[in-house]
């Protein structure tokens, strides 16, 4: 690992201040826009990695949620409900997408901003068009803002500065192709089916299909070996390996993007970001992880679960990880929150309140 970048985590307190100096009064936000690959490198990239993945399935299993620090719940409403067309749940924090959710918090500290891109599959663009003229009125103040536009795919701008692309299933379903098979799930399956391995749709269905999360350079194969080796991921780097795409659900993924741009401003706006996410091996990834001195309580749900030891973990059915570290030197890479479950754990696939707008 010799000449290996690796990333200086902020402390709470200069994060605190770097954070401060970063964002702007009165609405605490910076203007600079997150480095993204764009929507249509993304969609090409996920493709691929679904197209690779195994059937014999390891590591996580499905992310059921992100969870994002808002500067206030009604501008997130606007935004994520009247725009985005999202169902609010009955836990008024939450929005549904799908199977899936974004569970949002107006909790004070400053907004918390992906530092890459969030990947939605939508209803229908042509209807979210029809509510954008509405919502720039309503977000006017805000960082929401229209980055480009084309005919299936859309990427925007969040009142706060995350990077969303917006891929459209009315036009992809259009395209549904069965197999020459004769039986139904083969014809489901097949590479433009109902859950064919091409498609933006998440199970079908509109949902967060990726998750774009900038890296240092030359860290790509450390995050890659992470995965792969303490919780147990399918991952697919790129020709380029400068990107790593991991498997988190049926054709989901976190995407790993080398940014040479990631500065402390876009650690600290990241750290309060969580991934909520289902895995089969809970108690030997646990202890694999324990090992590591990787698991963490976070005080701020400690109202929710702790995990201190295995058995809080077994009895919370959750433990939390957050460090994404070089597996072989211990040294951390960078930071995402990793809210951990077992298939046994009551909320498993639940099916949020949704409808489709």
């Amino acid at each position: 690992m010799v000449g290996r970048r690796v990333v200086t985590l902020v402390p709470p307190l200069l994060l605190s201040l770097k954070a401060a100096a970063a964002l702007s009064a009165p609405n605490m936000m910076s203007t600079r826009r997150r480095q993204t690959l764009g929507s249509a490198e993304l969609r090409d990239t996920v493709q691929r990695a679904s197209s690779k993945q195994s059937l014999n399935t390891r590591g996580i299993v499905w992310l059921e949620h992100l969870n994002l620090v808002v500067g206030d719940m009604d501008t997130a409403r606007k935004f994520y409900i009247d725009l985005l067309g999202l169902s609010q749940d009955d836990n008024k924090k939450h929005v549904n997408l799908g199977q899936q959710q974004f569970h949002l918090d107006a909790t004070g500290e400053f907004p918390t901003r992906v530092t890459g891109s969030v990947g939605l599959a939508v209803p229908s663009l042509s209807r979210l068009r029809e509510r954008l003229p509405q919502a720039k009125k309503d977000l006017d103040s805000s960082l929401f803002d229209v980055i480009s536009s084309g005919e299936d795919m859309m990427t925007i701008s969040c009142p706060w500065g995350n990077t969303f692309h917006l891929y459209d299933l009315e036009s992809e379903n259009a395209l549904l192709e069965n197999s020459a098979g004769d039986n139904k799930m083969t014809k489901f399956h097949s590479r433009l089916g109902v859950y064919g391995d091409q498609r933006m749709a998440v199970r079908g269905q509109p949902g967060i299909r990726f998750v774009e999360i900038s890296c240092p350079p030359d860290t790509i194969r450390c995050i890659e070996n992470f995965y792969e080796e303490l919780i147990g991921c399918q991952a697919t780097r790129s020709e380029t390996e400068e990107t790593v795409s991991v498997l988190v659900g049926p054709g989901v993924h976190f995407v790993y993007n080398e940014s040479s741009e990631l500065d402390d401003e876009s650690i600290a706006q990241m750290q309060s970001v969580h991934a909520c996410v289902y895995i089969p091996e809970f108690e030997t990834t646990y202890k694999r992880l324990k090992e590591k001195d990787l698991i963490w309580t976070n005080p701020r749900f400690t109202h929710l679960d702790s995990c201190d030891n295995w058995e809080e973990a077994a009895a919370c059915r959750t433990f939390r990880f957050k460090d994404i570290i070089d597996a072989r030197t211990g040294e951390t890479v960078l930071e995402l929150e990793h809210e951990t479950r077992p298939m046994t754990h009551g909320q498993y696939m639940k099916v949020p309140r949704y409808r489709p707008n």
